[in-house]
């Protein structure tokens, strides 16, 4: 049986040694938003230990009968320092040895890892959200607070975001340059080394954008004055230092909700005018400011990605900068 490719025994090394940052990085993230914390809320689950606003999380769910969140309720902590190593040094053994077959290994073992983990995050979170305690203050019947194990979910006036931390999309890319080595190897192995290393980078970079911003034109409301989006030449993505996106209708109800709010935007998004529908950093577009536009809530400024496009005599520029 022919050896692992060189250029592939040195891409699987490279990613083998990166799951050195698990230990210093979270595993999984888990954000709350309600209106009283729409800076919103966050546990971390890293190998050993639970960090972020677990007291806070606990005082809130004292009053629903959930139980306290605390390291010693997860035995898993107990081995996952191992674990990570243990996948890390096959990874290199992989690597050094150059052989298919303890990359296939490799591949099924990190498949297989991950539906138990999954798996045993829901175990947890059922028991978590089911099992209440029946003296609590307040009580909802038939309500459950079950977490999601990745993705959103309503949780009475909470929404819930479960998705992998920096350290777990190292190990979601660690498994997918394992199984697409396997497969190249074992089924395709043709042309350049390069190409396929490319092609994962390519696949692996758009699945981290794939929470690109967006607006829903006709369906998303604005969080500040609740009028629905329907003007596509206008509209504001706001995404929080927390992680939360928050859709306006128009800068003037963006201006207004941080202010009152009391919220901080790490990165804004805003549609411009002159190509309807996209959506554009607002660090690159030109706010115009006029007296013949008409958006939303009166605010008279519209978003221009080319400034040769702007039609108004009257026009006012300056930076999208100024928005945040």
């Amino acid at each position: 049986m022919k050896p692992v490719s060189k250029p592939g025994r040195i891409l699987l090394a490279i990613s083998s040694l990166s799951l050195i940052a698990c230990y210093w990085l979270p595993l999984w993230d888990i954000y709350l938003w309600a209106p009283q914390y729409p800076e919103g809320l966050k546990i971390e689950i890293w190998f050993n230990n639970l960090l972020g606003d677990v007291d806070v999380i606990n005082g809130l769910n004292h009053y629903i009968g959930m139980k306290h969140l605390k390291p010693e309720m997860f035995p898993e902590f107990q081995i996952l320092g191992y674990l990570i190593a243990a996948v890390m040094v096959w990874g290199l053994f992989t690597a050094w040895q150059g052989s298919r077959k303890s990359l296939g290994i490799l591949s099924i073992g990190m498949v297989l890892a991950g539906i138990v983990a999954l798996a045993d995050f829901y175990r947890w979170g059922y028991d978590y959200g089911h099992n209440l305690d029946p003296s609590a203050p307040i009580q909802v019947p038939g309500m459950a607070y079950q977490p999601p194990v990745i993705g959103y979910k309503d949780l009475l006036n909470f929404t819930a975001l479960s998705i992998p931390g920096a350290g777990g999309w190292l190990f979601v890319g660690f498994g997918a340059i394992a199984i697409g080595l396997f497969l190249f190897e074992w089924k395709i192995r043709k042309g350049s080394m390069a190409s396929i290393a490319l092609l994962f980078v390519i696949s692996f970079v758009s699945a981290c954008n794939s929470g690109d911003p967006k607006i829903n034109f006709g369906k998303d409301d604005c969080h500040f004055c609740s009028m629905k989006l329907m003007d596509k030449r206008f509209g504001l993505v706001a995404k929080t230092e927390k992680g939360k996106s928050y859709v306006y209708d128009d800068i003037n109800c963006m201006k207004r909700a941080r202010e009152e709010q009391q919220l901080t935007f790490e990165k804004i998004w805003i549609a411009a005018f002159d190509q309807t529908g996209e959506l554009i950093p607002a660090e690159q577009a030109i706010l115009v400011e006029s007296s013949e536009i008409r958006s939303p809530m009166a605010s008279g400024i519209a978003a221009f990605k080319n400034e040769q496009s702007i039609p108004f005599s009257d026009a006012v520029k300056s930076s999208g900068q100024s928005l945040y």
